[in-house]
């Protein structure tokens, strides 16, 4: 491989490694390093969760004293700043390392390109951008936070071949499989808040949690969960609040309430517009938890509101080879485009088959 293959190669490594760290890692991005010296791999690191050491840190510990006058492979830029460790940039140009790759430079101000000029001020050779894109996707929530000022969002759908998610009576067990039904457990486990609506939980009477014994052992925590219940119509008795673990935001117009929740329960005021909650004012009011992604599952009013607010970035849709026809309720909800011209557009970004449904991931 020439020089520019191989740091690609690195670079790719260093996003495996990221992984390690996809159900932990929040509010803090995924990162992985790799020291290689004379076409040797000395150490390596990832970044686990909040408070651990990062991934550069683990990366120089393991490649000990021979790591002077190596490369070091990172996902995203070193920490410049003191936080609950200390500054990753100062321990480089401290260890010696002669080169540093980095695939993307961080989006928090207090990081961006400050590293980059610090290691090549101490006489280090920086490259940046090998596989940038692919970087900022790893991190999408990440980066939204600081380039967008609100958190990733996710909106998932299990749904017939014809884009359908129940009978107009609301019957919808089951269009998906089961096999799909336990991958959505993965992919709330990925997210650190769901969000729904009070219909939703009426409805379906959902636990909206993760109950996989393998994922369990994985996560942190249950994941929050943000609900738009605008007149607190949702019974006390729902599976929602059987889980006191975590945060749930209740989302609402109504300024006081005589139910007596739980402490783990938040009941937040917002606006409402004919009888809609202002969604964008939920979404802000997140962000400000440190909220970087949000996996939402919901109902077609939900999500059009979501889709007219140009609010969903992702789409995970569960799709399954059956037809339930025009007496079936959309997906979607979006009811508002008259012109094919304002058509909402998504790119496919990946699609697996799981059982006897497909499972498609779109991104805006």
């Amino acid at each position: 491989m020439n020089k520019e293959e191989t740091d690609q190669y690195y670079i790719e490594e260093t996003f495996k490694l990221a992984l390690n760290g996809k159900f932990t890692a929040h509010p803090n991005p995924m990162v992985g390093a790799i020291v290689v010296k004379n076409g040797k791999v000395l150490g390596k690191g990832y970044h686990l969760k909040p408070g651990f050491p990062h991934a550069e840190q683990e990366a120089i510990k393991n490649a000990g004293k021979s790591v002077a006058n190596s490369t070091l492979y990172v996902n995203l830029e070193p920490c410049h700043h003191f936080g609950r460790t200390p500054p990753c940039s100062n321990l480089i140009i401290n260890s010696k390392i002669k080169r540093v790759v980095i695939s993307c430079l961080d989006p928090n101000p207090l990081v961006n390109g400050k590293s980059v000029k610090q290691l090549k001020k101490s006489g280090i050779e920086v490259k940046v951008g090998v596989l940038k894109n692919q970087a900022m996707s790893l991190n999408r929530g990440f980066f939204s936070k600081f380039l967008l000022k609100r958190p990733n969002i996710i909106c998932k759908s299990g749904i017939s071949l014809d884009g359908k998610i129940s009978l107009n009576n609301g019957i919808s067990k089951w269009i998906t499989s089961e096999e799909s039904r336990l991958d959505v457990q993965t992919e709330r486990a990925l997210s650190p808040l769901i969000f729904s609506s009070s219909k939703t939980v009426i409805m379906d009477n959902p636990s909206l949690n993760i109950r996989e014994p393998l994922l369990l052992k994985k996560i942190l925590k249950q994941p929050d969960l943000g609900i738009v219940d605008r007149t607190l119509k949702i019974p006390l008795s729902s599976k929602v609040f059987k889980v006191s673990s975590r945060k749930i935001y209740l989302f609402t117009s109504i300024k006081k309430t005589t139910k007596k929740y739980k402490k783990n329960v938040i009941v937040v005021y917002v606006q409402s517009r004919k009888n809609k909650i202002n969604l964008m004012e939920c979404i802000s009011f997140l962000a400000k938890q440190d909220i970087n992604n949000i996996f939402v599952e919901a109902g077609p009013t939900l999500m059009e509101s979501f889709f007219k607010g140009s609010l969903a970035d992702e789409l995970v849709l569960y799709i399954s080879p059956k037809i339930i026809g025009d007496t079936g309720k959309s997906f979607s909800g979006v009811t508002y485009i008259k012109k094919l011209s304002k058509k909402i557009k998504f790119k496919i970004n990946d699609m697996i088959p799981i059982g006897n449904n497909l499972k498609v991931r779109l991104e805006k």
